[in-house]
């Protein structure tokens, strides 16, 4: 658990500088480990259990525990990626053993949200500004996914194309180790969500929602902040309540106003149509940062994603 005060100092020497103008901004993609002494590793320690004594130890028992139980066959179980999912799920083995196991699970039942992907259409989505990634973080650190569901046109992109490029963009945030141990939060404006939207809210959609969102990809949403709400929004959420646990309603703040929003959120880490003072950034911006670094390339190709390294090497900053 959280150490209120302690761990929002920690957080604030985490981030350090304030947000830099736009101008000044550059997206970015660090995959550095923090050092032993990095206030990150202080906040880690407190907050989701990592300790650096212990660290490579419970690397290994995972490795074992997935070996001796066979609930799955990962391609991969080198270190990195084990840690993926032990700083997911608080470096406790047996639950990190299962969000891999989930994982493996949701890729093989759902192979084109991972292959197949048409990324021509992925770049339309991005320029349709359905989502977003700023460049920079917000005040604890964290990196943020903005969602205007509005933005959907239900005509020209299906939901396996959306559910693919929310996938990608999560993947590529799993490769920072500040992301694997922060998480990130998620600000969704449902702000003309419409009928032909909620349609698609099948029980079968809104399993796929949360098993991308909690329980079978490697990372954690800290705050689901939900704005611009409707009569219509209302309907579609006593509709998804059921499905949601406490773990995730707890998670879900919705704002009457962005008044609200500003008490978590502030104004400095948002784009001028939610009161803040930057301009809104399209995801390609940031995914581009990936060809940069061969090594990058090849995480990305690791998960998966057949033609993903032309797709990004075409991508320019």
């Amino acid at each position: 658990m959280e150490d209120g005060s302690n761990s929002r100092e920690i957080l604030l020497e985490i981030q350090g500088e304030a947000v830099k103008p736009d101008e000044a901004l550059r997206p970015s993609i660090d995959v550095s480990e923090p050092g032993p002494h990095d206030p990150l590793m202080k906040w880690a320690e407190r907050n989701i259990g990592e300790d650096r004594n212990t660290k490579l130890e419970l690397i290994e028992e995972l490795r074992s525990m997935i070996f001796e139980r066979g609930e799955c066959v990962p391609d991969r179980t080198d270190d990195v990626f084990l840690l993926r999912f032990l700083r997911a799920r608080h470096f406790i083995v047996r639950m990190a053993h299962r969000l891999i196991v989930n994982y493996h699970a949701f890729r093989e039942e759902n192979p084109n949200y991972f292959g197949n992907v048409d990324f021509k259409t992925m770049l339309d989505i991005a320029e349709a500004e359905i989502f977003s990634v700023p460049p920079y973080v917000n005040e604890d650190g964290r990196r943020m996914l903005f969602f205007r569901i509005g933005k959907w046109n239900t005509s020209r992109f299906t939901t396996e194309a959306l559910f693919q490029a929310v996938i990608f963009l999560i993947q590529t945030a799993i490769l920072e180790p500040k992301h694997q141990i922060l998480g990130g939060v998620c600000v969704m404006d449902v702000g003309d969500l419409g009928a032909n939207h909620a349609w698609y809210l099948s029980p079968s959609i809104v399993k796929h929602m949360l098993a991308v969102a909690y329980s079978s990809i490697p990372h954690r949403i800290e705050a689901v902040h939900i704005i611009n709400v409707s009569k219509i929004f209302d309907c579609a959420f006593g509709m998804l309540k059921p499905f949601l646990s406490d773990y995730v309603k707890a998670k879900i703040v919705i704002h009457p106003d962005l008044e609200s929003l500003h008490k978590h959120v502030s104004p400095k880490y948002l784009p001028e149509r939610y009161g803040g003072i930057h301009k809104d950034y399209r995801f390609d911006e940031w995914i581009a940062v990936l060809n940069e670094n061969e090594g990058l390339l090849d995480e990305m190709g690791a998960c998966g994603y057949e033609g993903g390294r032309e797709f990004l090497k075409n991508l320019r900053l």
